[in-house]
């Protein structure tokens, strides 16, 4: 039967890890060779989909071949005891030529142990990305030869296959605590310790018809402004058994298998360290949802990410096939479609379709058309009809906002570089010295050319109360700033509140870490901040990173955000978070020439508080 795209909702969730489902076939070979060029024989080449290995050992040639690979994300890793790992993280549409590269091994070197400083033997690494280039699913590829990395009896780890200069992600994982994630590991000398947590057990059986259900993949996460947010996962064993941990908290379980739908996930109590919490589930047979996807000109488009959706939570996750083909797998009838097309494209009509099977288990919907992203251009002029150089372009309404700046003749140019949920989308030009702007709104499906004059406003200059949730700030509020105190500095010689006397000063104080929508987006605009005032020498953009993080961590996170504006590590043990009373992060405040603490609720008017706060001086 066809299923209409009719009724539209505007929900957009991340998903992390679900499954994938396959819909057609490819081929991927590649080479193994060192540096030189020269062929590595016995190279031990491992590919790892929906968390189910497989290997090869290359010959002379350093060849490698696998067939029959589904449309999905794919870990590709080559192991050689002699040389560092090398792999590639990607989704095949077709047949794929990879070749991989061991270089040089250098190690990481750590020593596992609990709270109280007590050694933990037999933890282990399940999965790490090298590089964040590719991913190593430790735990799955260790029944194919790859190393398992293990701590000794005295919580000693060595991770001797790293590439020199490298660093890594990793999940540590042990029968008596909660997984750990490290989000910063570097090559070098000196020994790292990692502490694990105590964490609650949850234990059950996944059944299908009352058999066994082996290799069914069981996790539990929460939800939150960020997406679905996993802490921990398991495979059922031969009998269906599993059991995990994680820190003591309420979770969402879900189960995912290839071959049988996903039931809802269901809330589960982990509150208690001592008492295990029982969870058994029963699988169900599918309802099955297939369709395609078309570019404009009305060829298959590969690569589409295809998502199904049950209210909050992800239950599938897939690709389109070469062929523009996919299938997807649900516990229910009723769900909402999303498809996420490859960058330049949109989806003819919103990206999100109601699907209401009734007691059909499998319907075919009609192709879903693409065409292509469209590029917003225009021109802001003041009153007089004076260009301006330089104002602040910003979406007020998307979850990854715009934030950039006009040219010498006012004009600026927008570049969707992902699909909005809604067709209409509000921009505001901003001068970065008058209370001047003006709001437009475009229309995704005719954006046509935009001529926007600049009008006067009044600034909200209130302190609104504190927001539940957020940090309390307006104890300090009125007051002299509290000191800021760093153990180091990066982009600028160590600085202090008293030293910036004279200049307003926008302090953010955050982690590198925190890979939230809120946090990305406050890099986004303290960047375009310290690009706009960092030459008027009375405007200072700077930010305190947390103190838990190594200088050599934030290093490398002040070169993957391309943040040039003055940071400091807090000392520790935390010293300006806790002066400035901060738990939850970015946290941003407006400090005024005198050193008074004015605004810690800057979220959308932080143009407008530091025009003020130069105003006023």
């Amino acid at each position: 039967m066809k299923v209409s795209m009719i009724r539209i909702f505007q929900v957009f969730i991340l998903c992390a890890g679900m499954f994938v489902f396959p819909v057609s076939a490819s081929t991927i070979s590649g080479k193994v060779s060192g540096v030189d060029g020269t062929p590595i024989k016995d190279a031990l080449v491992l590919i790892c989909q929906d968390r189910r290995a497989r290997d090869v050992v290359t010959g002379k040639d350093g060849a490698f071949r696998f067939d029959g690979m589904n449309v999905g994300v794919i870990e590709l890793v080559a192991y050689h005891p002699q040389y560092a790992v090398d792999g590639r993280t990607m989704v095949p549409i077709d047949d794929m030529e990879v070749n991989l590269v061991l270089s040089r091994p250098a190690s990481i070197f750590i020593r596992v142990i609990n709270k109280d400083f007590m050694v933990v033997p037999g933890a282990r690494i399940t999965s790490m990305a090298v590089n964040d280039r590719f991913v190593v699913s430790v735990e799955d590829l260790a029944d194919k030869g790859f190393p398992l990395l293990r701590s000794d009896d005295e919580g000693l780890l060595d991770i001797a296959c790293i590439p020199e200069g490298g660093f890594i992600r990793m999940t540590l994982a042990h029968h008596e605590y909660a997984c750990s994630d490290v989000a910063y590991l570097p090559v070098e000398e000196r020994r790292r310790d990692i502490v694990l947590y105590p964490g609650a057990l949850l234990r059950g059986r996944v059944t299908a018809d009352k058999e066994p259900v082996e290799n069914a993949r069981v996790s539990v996460f929460q939800r939150g402004v960020g997406g679905q947010r996993k802490f921990a996962e398991a495979l059922t064993d031969p009998e269906g058994f599993y059991h995990l941990r994680a820190p003591e908290d309420q979770y969402l379980i879900a189960v995912r298998h290839p071959d049988f739908a996903s039931p809802t996930p269901r809330v589960v109590d982990m509150k208690d360290v001592e008492t295990p919490a029982v969870a058994d589930i029963e699988l169900k047979p599918p309802f099955i949802i297939r369709g395609s996807v078309v570019l404009p000109d009305g060829k298959p488009c590969p690569g589409a990410r295809v998502l199904f959706r049950i209210e909050d939570t992800i239950f599938e996750d897939t690709f389109s096939d070469s062929g523009g083909g996919f299938v997807l797998r649900s516990g229910s009838a009723d769900g909402v479609l999303r498809v996420i097309p490859p960058p330049g494209y949109m989806t003819k009509i919103l990206a999100e379709i109601p699907v209401a099977m009734g007691e059909v288990h499998e319907v075919t919907l009609d192709p879903i058309g693409l065409e292509e992203l469209p590029v917003v251009r225009g021109r802001a002029r003041l009153p007089g009809d004076i260009p301006a150089e330089r104002l602040y372009v910003r979406s007020l309404d998307l979850p990854d906002p715009f934030h950039i700046l006009t040219n010498a003749e006012g004009a600026f140019e927008i570049r969707f570089f992902y699909q909005p949920d809604q067709k209409q989308v509000t921009f505001r030009v901003e001068h970065p010295f008058r209370f001047l702007r003006r709001d437009f709104v475009i229309n995704l499906e005719a954006p046509g050319e935009v001529e926007v004059l600049l009008e006067e406003f009044e600034p909200r200059l209130d302190r609104p109360p504190h927001q539940p949730g957020r940090n309390n700030l307006e104890p300090l509020l009125g007051k002299p700033a509290p000191a800021i105190q760093c153990a180091e500095w990066f982009n600028a010689q160590p600085l202090t509140l008293n030293g910036l006397k004279g200049k307003i000063i926008v302090l953010t104080m955050w982690g590198g870490f925190d890979t939230s929508r809120f946090a990305i987006n406050r890099l986004a605009e303290l960047r375009l901040l310290h690009d706009l005032y960092g030459t008027q020498g009375d405007v200072a953009v700077i930010s305190v990173h947390d103190a838990s993080s190594e200088p050599d961590e934030i290093a490398e996170y002040l070169a993957r955000y391309e943040i040039t504006f003055p940071v400091g590590r807090d000392a520790d043990p935390f010293v300006t978070f806790n002066n400035y009373s901060v738990n939850a992060i970015p946290q941003t405040v407006l400090i005024d020439k005198e050193g008074v603490l004015q605004y810690a609720e800057t979220e959308g008017r932080i143009l407008e508080l530091i025009k003020a706060l130069r105003r006023r001086s």
